[in-house]
């Protein structure tokens, strides 16, 4: 749960129950986020998929490299 939150610009930044912060950025749309997550993590998106497909496909890559 969240003690307080602001968003400032692309950011929000929350400052938990237990007195971490966390900031997290705001996208615009989802495949751009998605490209963004993928070339960090050194996974492809599959232009020739659908956003859903390409999320999900990300989320398995991510938490199989864990």
């Amino acid at each position: 749960m969240a003690k307080k939150s602001a968003i400032s610009g692309e950011y929000i930044i929350t400052v938990e129950d237990s007195g971490t912060v966390r900031v997290c950025k705001i996208y615009d749309n989802v495949i751009g986020s998605l490209r963004e997550i993928a070339a960090q993590v050194g996974f492809e998106i599959n232009e020739k998929s659908n956003t859903r497909n390409n999320g999900s496909k990300l989320v398995d890559f991510i938490n199989a490299n864990k």
